[in-house]
C-alpha cells in the first residue's frame, strides 16, 4: 500500500505542471490564473487566426516526418549491422552511434552548424531534417537493437530455407516482429523536431522557423495564453500517439501468444 501510494506520488509531482497547462488553455482572460476567472475559446481562435503558429506548426509536422523516416531507415539499417553482421571497429561503433546522446546537445549544435554552414544548408529543409536527424538516429538504434534481440533469427532462416531471398526474410518475417519497436523509433523521432530548441536555435533561419524556436520567441516578448494552447494541442497529439504505440504492442503481444 505505502509503495503504490509512493507511485502515485511521483505520478502526481510529474503530470500535474502538465495537467494544468489544459484548463489554462481555456482561460478568459490574458493572464495565467490557477483556477481561471472564466473558460473560452477565445484564445484557440486567436492561435488559429495566427498565420504564424500555423506556419511553424505545419512546418514542424513536415519536418518531423522526413526525421522520422530518415532516422528511422538509418537507425535500422545501423541496428542490423551491429547486431548481425562482426565487422572492423565495431568496439567503437557502439559509442560513436550513442554518442549525440551523450554529448551536451549544445556542442553537438555547434558542430552540426560549423559542419551544415559551408554547404549552406543552414536555414534550410534539408539541414533541419539532417540535423535532427543525428540527434534522433541513435533513439532509434537503441530501440531498435531492443527489438532485435526478442526475434528468433531462426525464423528469418526457416524462411530462407524455403526459398525466401535474404533481404525477403527480413521484410516479411523480422520487420513485423519489431514493428513495436519501429514505430517507437519513428515516434520519438517525430516528437523531437517539436522538443528540440537548441538545434533548431543553430540551424533554422526565416524560413525554417519551427515551433520551438516561436515557443522561444513568445516567451521572450510577451507570456499570454496562446501558449498554453499550443501546448494542450502538443499534448493531445503526444498522448494520441503513445496511446497508438501501446495499442499496436498490445495487440503484437497478444499475437505472439497464440502463436506459441
Amino acid at each position: 500500500m505505502g509503495l503504490r501510494l509512493l507511485v502515485i506520488f511521483i505520478l502526481l509531482v510529474f503530470l500535474l505542471p502538465i495537467i494544468l497547462i489544459i484548463p489554462l488553455s481555456f482561460t478568459s482572460v490574458a493572464y495565467f490564473q490557477i483556477p481561471p476567472p472564466g473558460y473560452s475559446l477565445v484564445w484557440y481562435e486567436k492561435v488559429l487566426q495566427d498565420p504564424v503558429w500555423i506556419q511553424v506548426f505545419s512546418r514542424s509536422l513536415f519536418i518531423g516526418a522526413i526525421t522520422a523516416i530518415v532516422s528511422l531507415v538509418v537507425g535500422t539499417m545501423a541496428a542490423v549491422a551491429f547486431t548481425r553482421l562482426n565487422f572492423w571497429g565495431k568496439n567503437i561503433f557502439l559509442p560513436l552511434m550513442l554518442s549525440p546522446m551523450v554529448v551536451p546537445t549544445v556542442v553537438v549544435a555547434i558542430g552540426l552548424y560549423h559542419f551544415f554552414s559551408p554547404f549552406k544548408l543552414a536555414d534550410t529543409y534539408t539541414g533541419m531534417v539532417l540535423s535532427n536527424s543525428v540527434i534522433a538516429i541513435p533513439i532509434v538504434f537503441t530501440l531498435v537493437i531492443a527489438s532485435l534481440k526478442g526475434v528468433d533469427r531462426n525464423l528469418e532462416l526457416a524462411a530462407m530455407g524455403l526459398g525466401s531471398t535474404p533481404i525477403g526474410a527480413f521484410f516479411k518475417i523480422t520487420v513485423p516482429l519489431m514493428k513495436t519497436g519501429l514505430f517507437s523509433g519513428a515516434l520519438f523521432a517525430f516528437s523531437l523536431v517539436f522538443d528540440e530548441p537548441i538545434i533548431s536555435l543553430f540551424m533554422s533561419g526565416a524560413n525554417t522557423k519551427t515551433l520551438p524556436i516561436k515557443y522561444w520567441e513568445s516567451l521572450r516578448t510577451s507570456i499570454d495564453p496562446s501558449i498554453a494552447v499550443v501546448s494542450t494541442v502538443l499534448i493531445i497529439m503526444t498522448v494520441a500517439l503513445f496511446l497508438i504505440q501501446g495499442w499496436i504492442g498490445s495487440n503484437a503481444a497478444k499475437r505472439n501468444v497464440r502463436q506459441e
